[in-house]
């Protein structure tokens, strides 16, 4: 084959390329869809726990993907119909994109609401990091959420866990676990944390899930590191699946994402497809009643309606 057909091959990989790169900037760098407020000083802060935090009952209200989906009207509808809510968990994707605007599109909406002024659990999704050559966590986020700094060693990305009177709630960043190092750490880590739980209830968030929800999610890394290991915890908590599913302790939730086709194949104990809220539950506290069932109570977020429960209690 001529030279020249060699060179316009390349010079149209090479456009293809380009092209390709121009239309995919924004779902892969985040750039914003609108452009930044100028002149405006903004604090990215959300409340954390305090040391002598300590009630002697919970319900933690449990949101999975958001991706910047709620409005404040809804954080409202939820504030009104989980009155009592603690402390607000998170699993991830709260924003679209990890830059600034989408955490400016979360404040307007958040803090105004009648949840705003909760303690928060949070768990980084891959929508919070940046992506390209290198995957990082936008620095907003630390800004955003203070977290403890408990988590494993030498390991990029954010882990740790909460201590509560009856509950040891364990958050893993599943983000930076594509290096066998990272997730050997991690899994080393987290059998720690379990086993030095006491006998508090044993919950743990991540935004990867162990088992997929839908077709074209699954993980080996995550699902072969962490399944045994997890199974011993009371609840398991994940999202980016973008449905609902509850398989043993293993539960997936979506609280606003565009809802993804489930795995045909998937023999879960509860599916959902429609967005969800979650309420977890310890109503007793156990220094004064003994152990006491755990509640784990899931919405359908359109209308309310409880679409599973799960009651916990330890032998």
């Amino acid at each position: 084959m001529r030279k020249w057909v060699y060179t316009i091959l390349i010079a149209l990989l090479i456009a293809g390329g380009a092209v390709l790169c121009a239309v995919r900037w924004q779902a892969w760098f985040g750039m914003p869809e609108e452009p930044i407020r100028q002149g405006e000083q903004r604090t990215y802060r959300f409340p954390s726990f305090e040391k002598d935090y300590t009630p002697e009952s919970l319900d933690i209200l449990v949101l999975g993907d958001i991706h910047n989906g709620l409005t404040r009207a809804d954080y409202d509808t939820l504030a009104a119909r989980v009155p009592h809510a603690d402390i607000i968990a998170q699993s991830g994707d709260w924003m679209d994109r990890g830059q600034n605007y989408y955490y400016q599109a979360l404040l307007d909406e958040w803090t105004p609401s009648a949840l705003y002024g909760k303690p928060v659990i949070v768990c980084p999704g891959n929508h919070e990091y940046t992506k390209g050559l290198h995957k990082t966590l936008s620095p907003i986020w630390s800004q955003a959420f203070h977290t403890a700094s408990n988590g494993p060693q030498d390991v990029p990305g954010v882990s740790y866990y909460v201590d509560l009177p009856q509950l040891r709630f364990i958050v893993i960043d599943t983000n930076p676990l594509d290096h066998v190092v990272y997730l050997t750490r991690t899994l080393t880590w987290l059998r720690r944390a379990m086993y030095s739980a006491g006998d508090r209830y044993i919950v743990v968030m991540m935004h990867h899930p162990v088992i997929s929800a839908a077709e074209g999610r699954w993980n080996p890394l995550i699902h072969g590191t962490f399944r045994y290991a997890l199974s011993q915890a009371d609840l398991v908590i994940a999202g980016h699946d973008h449905s609902y599913m509850r398989k043993g302790p293993f539960v997936v939730l979506n609280a606003a994402g565009r809802p993804k086709r489930q795995r045909a194949h998937m023999q879960a104990d509860v599916l959902e497809t429609e967005p969800t809220y979650s309420v977890l539950s310890i109503k007793q506290s156990r220094v004064h009643q003994g152990q006491s069932p755990m509640s784990f109570v899931t919405y359908r977020l359109s209308d309310g309606k409880v679409i599973d429960i799960v009651y916990v209690k330890h032998d």
